[in-house]
């Protein structure tokens, strides 16, 4: 399948001096719901890729617009607000261990990406603030979320408290992995809901930095399950939203989000840079394909007119609206594939 040229475009026209909109009606930002940071740290994520990647110059006044309104959503104590009004007032106290997870994962990657940079520097000062949290976090999705970022910070910056971090958090997945799981439900949780493959994901990014067998064997037999599931012999169909999939019942078949096919596609290309294994790289594009039309009604959620992608994949049809988190999802899928190809093709010709 022939991809779609990659393009800021829908990115550009969420994004005001502040930072990136959260929704959006149609194609047009959605101005009453603000903004948050879990957006921001996705956006930070994908212009940062954008910009190392496919070599865009004009992502990198958006790598420091998204930095500095997670600079701004810092709280002293080192944790960040997540939800913020258009009028640039805080509309929480503190936010979710989800949006931690994500700056935290963010300021991460750009510590480690742009080292000697002001933009790196001022990155890790953010997220030294916020390494403390991260090991007292109790839910695991924002366990795996920093796990991430904790992960690629140690490829650059060896610090014997980050490595302990790590290790902690990556623990702390694996304890619920062997609470919850069974010979039919290798899982870490009871039930499948959101941004799933997160978890098998930051398992193998921790094993790249830390080793340890156990690492390996849990995200490889969880990926394994949840591939299982949502692979349909030529397509995802993936968990719906209404409903979710509780153990012992059946998937909600409606509605697909972005978001979820995007951890699929990390996921995948995490474990194949974890084993080198090719095949995880071709479940890699089968993922990033599911915007594209290759899934339950065909239909692509990238739109080529507005370089947006569609809120969700219904029983109906495309939901209408193309938000942030929608399009972030689909941009970090883009990029994620395309390193991958580019890298996998480079090792063919350097071996040829």
């Amino acid at each position: 399948m022939k991809y779609p040229e990659f393009t800021l475009e829908h990115l550009l026209r969420l994004t005001d001096e502040t930072g990136i909109i959260q929704h959006a009606r149609y194609h047009l930002p959605y101005r009453a719901t603000g903004y948050t940071t879990d957006d921001n740290a996705r956006a930070l994520l994908a212009a940062l890729n954008a910009y190392q990647i496919t070599g865009q110059r004009e992502a990198l006044p958006l790598v420091q617009r998204y930095l500095t309104f997670l600079h701004y959503a810092q709280l002293p104590s080192g944790h960040f607000h997540n939800f913020m009004n258009y009028d640039r007032s805080w509309a929480d106290q503190v936010g979710s261990e989800d949006s931690f997870g994500r700056a935290v994962w963010a300021l991460g990657v750009t510590a480690a990406s742009l080292a000697g940079r002001g933009e790196g520097a001022f990155a890790r000062e953010m997220f030294l603030r916020a390494l403390p949290w991260a090991v007292r976090l109790k839910f695991i999705r924002g366990q795996a979320f920093s796990l991430l970022g904790l992960s690629e910070y140690l490829a650059v910056y060896q610090e014997a408290p980050v490595k302990s971090a790590a290790a902690t958090l990556a623990q702390k997945l694996l304890a619920a992995y062997h609470r919850e799981a069974s010979e039919d439900w290798p899982w870490f949780e009871d039930r499948l809901t959101y941004s799933n493959a997160i978890l098998p994901a930051a398992l193998f990014a921790a094993y790249r930095r830390l080793g340890g067998h156990e690492l390996l064997e849990v995200a490889e037999r969880s990926l394994g399950f949840l591939t299982n599931v949502m692979w349909h012999g030529r397509y995802f169909k993936l968990i719906g939203c209404h409903g979710w999939y509780v153990k012992g019942g059946e998937p909600a078949p409606w509605d697909e989000q972005p978001e979820d096919a995007g951890c699929l596609v990390l996921a995948y290309n995490e474990a194949h840079r974890a084993t080198g294994k090719t095949a995880y790289l071709k479940r890699a594009e089968a993922a990033f394909e599911w915007f594209l039309g290759r899934n339950a009604r065909g239909e692509s959620l990238y739109d080529p007119e507005t370089g947006g992608c569609h809120d969700g994949l219904t029983e109906n049809g495309l939901n209408a609206n193309q938000g942030a988190e929608s399009l972030l999802a689909y941009l970090l899928s883009h990029l994620e594939v395309t390193a991958a190809l580019t890298t996998q093709q480079g090792q063919v010709s350097t071996s040829g």
